[in-house]
């Protein structure tokens, strides 16, 4: 059996979910960072968030507590703290105790990370199939800070999907449910360790634990931005080439206002958004299959990221490239390009047209090919307003923070 790296093995496992996210995002050469840039982030979210989630056993509810903890890295000699505050439903990690920054989780699942730079909230951890995420109480009790607490297995990886190299986390809780240490072994090696170096059980109030309700707030501007690009403003319908047995169409629609541009993708309940401005995400959202919205991640204007300009990547084997033929499409001209020269993972081509709107877009990975055709273009000016996400994906409803 080969041995798969979690690395190998997180790339393969979320290669659908992460392409189908990217290719909203479009063919720019920001956005080819960005392609990394998810890979990246899901697999490190997936392996640290059991880490950085304070494990709670089943049937436990913890009494409010403050806690302060170090982590340390095997890969990192640098030590960092954290401040972790309980109160109710709802845990606040963070490095300052007066910050309003940081993790916040849910005891129903949500998980809300809140900075300068960017919002992300989910419903669900990420899980992958080569995980087995039940928490198994292993029997032994250790003392820490003078404190007695049971250790727990709380996830371990699977042999059949990576082979011989294991991999698990384990948490000592107190008999309150309180987590005073946790670890994620990599072999026979502690690769990351959180540990409680103050425990302070006390009230703690709302406002402490709760995520601020700004944090769904848009920076964006309330009218039409007064810079323009030299692209024109369109609306363009495109359709999925699926098998004919599927019930419903699988429909993309973008519209580019300036430097603004909207994509949605509907595949029966389930929606994806990807709103982008100047070639930068600014707005991802994903619902489940049965279309409950599953996870939002906002990048203000403010925070420069991950805005970037064409020159912010020169290196000309990132640039599409002319494949040399044309075609036509609802009765417009366009001309195909390869559009992701040097990327590894898939081939991606477009049919564009002269002002530079795709009319079709075929895609070719290890997973599945996929070809998107034109079926009605509008060249009109369009707001800002029909670039805006949906009213209903920011209120605090919607994401169970009321």
């Amino acid at each position: 059996m080969t041995t798969k790296t979690p690395d190998q093995a997180c790339d393969r496992q979320l290669a659908d979910p992460v392409r189908a996210k990217v290719e909203v995002i479009g063919m720019s050469k920001q956005g080819r960072v960005l392609r990394g840039l998810l890979v990246t982030m899901f697999c490190l979210a997936a392996g640290q968030a059991a880490a950085e989630a304070p494990f709670v056993p089943p049937g436990l509810s913890p009494p409010d507590y403050e806690v302060t903890t170090t982590a340390t890295k095997s890969y990192d000699p640098k030590e960092s703290s954290q401040i972790v505050m309980h109160h109710g439903n709802w845990t606040h990690v963070t490095t300052s105790i007066d910050s309003s920054t940081g993790q916040y989780y849910r005891s129903s699942g949500i998980t809300i990370g809140f900075y300068d730079w960017s919002v992300g909230i989910s419903r669900d951890r990420l899980r992958l199939n080569g995980v087995d995420y039940e928490a198994r109480n292993t029997g032994e009790r250790q003392n820490h800070l003078g404190e007695s607490c049971t250790v727990w297995e709380t996830q371990r990886n699977k042999p059949e999907v990576y082979g011989r190299l294991k991999s698990s986390e384990s948490s000592c809780v107190t008999d309150d449910g309180i987590e005073l240490w946790h670890r994620s072994i990599y072999g026979d090696k502690v690769g990351r360790s959180i540990e409680a170096t103050k425990i302070e059980r006390r009230p703690v109030s709302d406002n402490e634990v709760h995520p601020p309700r700004s944090l769904l707030a848009l920076d964006w501007p309330e009218q039409d931005a007064p810079e323009r690009s030299t692209k024109p403003d369109y609306e363009v319908v495109m359709e999925l080439s699926v098998g004919a047995d599927r019930p419903t169409p699988v429909i993309r629609t973008v519209r580019q206002s300036g430097l603004w541009r909207f994509t949605e993708e509907i595949d029966g309940p389930r929606r994806n958004i990807a709103i982008t401005y100047d070639s930068g995400t600014r707005l991802s959202y994903e619902s489940d299959s049965a279309g409950i919205p599953n996870r939002l991640s906002i990048w203000p204007l403010k925070s420069g990221l991950p805005v970037s300009t064409s020159a912010a990547l020169p290196d000309p084997r990132y640039a599409p490239k002319d494949l040399g033929r044309s075609d036509t499409i609802l009765g417009e001209s366009c001309r195909w390009y390869h559009m992701n020269p040097g990327w590894t993972h898939g081939f991606t081509s477009a049919c564009k047209t002269e002002d530079g709107i795709v009319l079709k877009e075929e895609s070719h990975s290890r997973i599945d090919d996929r070809t998107w055709t034109a079926t009605r273009l509008t060249r009109r000016p369009v707001s800002i307003d029909e670039v805006k996400p949906p009213a209903e994906l920011l209120q605090p409803h919607t994401w169970g923070l009321d």
